[in-house]
């Protein structure tokens, strides 16, 4: 291509596309920058990583299903694995590229997303929307470690938009359309029980709308369901050998989580609404970054207001803040449906309050008190959207400096999420980040190296700890060292029995920290004598005799 040619092709890229391509840098770089060393490897990252390490060295078949969900014996299907396969098929098998496609997806939400507020909004809200969810670091912190939930915003939003193209066009929609429709459902409920519910039952609505006002749509209906159907293969191959044993272990889970066994009707209702005003925080602001649904109960205690006015405060803003994005958010949806003319910007308010209603309805019996925000990964652009519906809404009634007042909100919730970015890459560059429930692959090298240095010229070692840090440690180092040929055994409950000249080592807290009562136990709690010690970060290895 000529010079002259290039640069007339990029004089005709509008304003709007180079503010779009910033974005999507800015969000690149957050969710990939430092993103090995940095990179969350916990237990089921593991567990991840040797399954397909299994496969590839052709130790065992391809999956057919994929990970139980929560604590029961249901299994999703097995897209995710199928997925982190290809990574590795491509670039190697490694905890870091296991990941790629939880990164990948992240990065491509960004536009995807844009291009979904632009069915509704404006360029300039839609880019503004863009912008803010390009750095949200909740957004950023699910791209940035393999999990078979990561995914669920991309699909989600995919699912929405193409959806969306089909109820409008109906019989007209374009076959690209209808296999993305197809390929977001049989992707998105192999991701997550709520999606496995959810979108059977927004996809059959929706074709039930369809074929009342255009009959010739069924065919376009059938080849959505046959495309789900095929990508679900592995799970239905699975069924048919085992006598259907995993659907019956879904339906056990769906009578296991109904209300009543969950705490009741109004407590689950009511940390229904607490966890979803939470994930739009999380999602706009960061504040309050934690992902149990529990502030509501931090209100309860008056002497934590007494002594702590600060962070006391700072929870009933957050869940102030949150609800009334829950709150506007619904009855804005509902209120512009309403009064809506334009039959395509109709549909899509339409399809957005179903959506969102029906994922309420679909959480509602299985979370609890303890839930936790990820549940809400489904509606991951729902605060977004209602951000936009409530800045539209104040426009119309306020024209008077709404422009200026809109932006510095805008830029109060970017430099909040900014803040929280700052403090986290604070801690990953001070090798601080991993402690009882973190695992950070840099971190935990630099323990299994240490290891390995002081078990020469054996190659294995026997490994205790406090039982949260055996539990989220053990299986990540068992992994890091199994690459480099050394063997880590888990101690078991009697020391005493390990061989003699044997090398042990005991994972806890940081000494110069102190010890953690609530997750920690120290070596002379199993009656082991410290010979060495030295720390990483917040973690203490000891080298012990017993």
């Amino acid at each position: 291509m000529q010079k002259g040619t290039v640069l007339s092709y990029l004089k005709k890229i509008p304003r709007s596309g180079w503010i779009l391509t910033a974005i999507i840098a800015v969000g690149i770089f957050l969710r990939t920058y430092n993103f090995q060393q940095w990179l969350y490897f916990y237990p089921d990252q593991a567990r991840d990583v040797m399954i397909v390490d299994d496969f590839l060295s052709g130790k065992a078949g391809l999956p057919l299903l994929g990970f139980k969900a929560a604590s029961t014996n249901f299994q999703l299907g097995a897209m995710y694995s199928y997925f982190q396969i290809i990574s590795a098929k491509l670039f190697g098998s490694s905890p870091a590229t296991d990941a790629y496609p939880d990164v990948l997806f992240g990065i491509l939400t960004i536009p995807l997303l844009y291009y979904f507020l632009k069915r509704y909004f404006s360029t300039n809200i839609s880019l503004a929307l863009a912008g803010l969810y390009s750095v949200s670091f909740y957004a950023i912190r699910y791209s940035r470690f393999a999990w078979n939930t990561n995914p669920i915003p991309f699909f989600a939003i995919l699912f929405l938009l193409a959806f969306h193209e089909f109820l409008f066009r109906k019989n007209k929609t374009s076959w690209t359309w209808i296999a993305l429709v197809g390929i977001s459902i049989g992707v998105g409920v192999q991701l997550h029980t709520v999606l496995l519910v959810l979108l059977p039952i927004i996809t059959v609505l929706g074709f039930v709308y369809a074929l009342k006002h255009d009959g010739k749509v069924w065919k376009k209906c059938v080849i959505i369901f046959l495309i789900a159907l095929f990508l679900n293969g592995g799970q239905l191959l699975s069924e048919t050998k085992s006598n259907f044993s995993n659907t019956r272990y879904f339906f056990s889970v769906l009578n296991d989580r109904s209300p009543s066994q969950s705490g009741g009707i109004v407590d689950s209702f009511v940390s229904n609404v607490i966890c979803q005003s939470q994930s739009n925080v999380l999602y706009l602001s960061s504040l309050e970054n934690n992902d149990n649904c529990d502030n509501a109960s931090s209100l309860k205690y008056d002497k934590q207001a007494k002594e702590h006015l600060v962070p006391y405060l700072i929870i009933v803003a957050s869940i102030f803040f949150g609800f009334s994005i829950f709150i506007l958010g619904y009855l804005l949806l509902f209120y512009y449906f309403k009064k809506e003319q334009d039959e395509k910007k109709k549909i899509f308010l339409g399809l957005n309050l179903a959506y969102v209603a029906l994922v309420f309805l679909v959480v509602f019996p299985i979370i609890t008190h303890n839930g936790q925000v990820r549940y809400w990964l489904p509606a991951a652009f729902f605060p977004f959207l209602s951000f936009g519906l409530a800045a539209k809404y104040i426009s119309k009634k306020i024209t008077k400096n709404f422009q200026l007042l809109g932006f510095l909100l805008l830029l109060v919730l970017i430099l909040m999420n900014f803040f929280t970015i700052f403090s986290e890459a604070g801690r990953h560059t001070a090798g601080m980040r991993s402690n009882a429930q973190y695992v950070v692959l840099g971190e935990l090298e630099k323990i299994n190296q240490y290891i390995l240095s002081q078990s020469l010229p054996k190659n294995s070692a026997y490994i205790f700890g406090g039982q949260k840090y055996m539990q989220n440690f053990y299986k990540p180092l068992f992994y890091v060292a199994s690459r480099q040929n050394f063997l880590m055994i888990r101690g078991g409950r009697d020391p005493k029995k390990i061989p003699d000249g044997e090398h042990i080592f005991f994972i806890g807290q940081n000494l110069e920290i102190g010890q953690d009562s609530k997750y920690d136990s120290a070596p002379a709690d199993l009656g082991l004598n410290i010979k060495s010690y030295k720390s990483f970060g917040n973690i203490g290895v000891y080298e012990v005799t017993n």
